[in-house]
């Protein structure tokens, strides 16, 4: 399995099909999600609520760690439901595709809310934005950047 591939196989495994409530909750106060698999280790860990902050790791079967992929984001003063907003947020999250890997795809509307992600670079250096609208109002903002780190000798 190709690391873009485990990525995707992880995200879709973890908030954007769990959420609030289903991660796991480790010992300094993070909460987040974990899977082992395919010679690869995933943690998605995170603290907050609104605001809220996190980082991904992969580990390779070495358990040296190969990629990264910090992040930040919040609901807008103007954002009417938080939970409401997330709950869109994990279904652009499920969106994935191998040309957008690291959160949703370039776009997504469904009802009175719109999805924007606007990335830039590939899976070895990268950052990008995406955004909710909620009746065409920015009610959602996330940054995020990353990318593949060369093993030590």
């Amino acid at each position: 399995m190709t690391l873009i591939d485990f990525i995707i196989k992880a995200k879709l495994s973890g908030y954007a099909s769990g959420g609030e409530g289903q991660e796991k909750k480790f010992d300094d106060g993070y909460l987040g999600f974990e899977l082992m698999s395919d010679g690869y280790r995933y943690l998605d860990r995170y603290n907050g609520f609104n605001p809220f902050s996190g980082f991904e790791h992969i580990y390779d079967s070495d358990d040296t760690l190969i990629w990264i992929m910090n992040y930040y984001g919040e609901v807008l003063p103007g954002g009417s439901d938080p939970k409401g907003i997330y709950l869109f947020l994990k279904e652009a999250l499920r969106s994935i595709t191998p040309e957008y890997p690291f959160r949703g795809p370039a776009q997504l509307e469904k009802q009175n809310f719109k999805y924007k992600n606007v990335q830039n670079g590939s899976l070895d250096r990268f950052h990008g934005i995406e955004s909710i609208y909620e009746n065409d109002e920015k009610a959602y903002v996330l940054y995020y950047h990353g990318g593949k780190l060369n093993k030590t000798t």
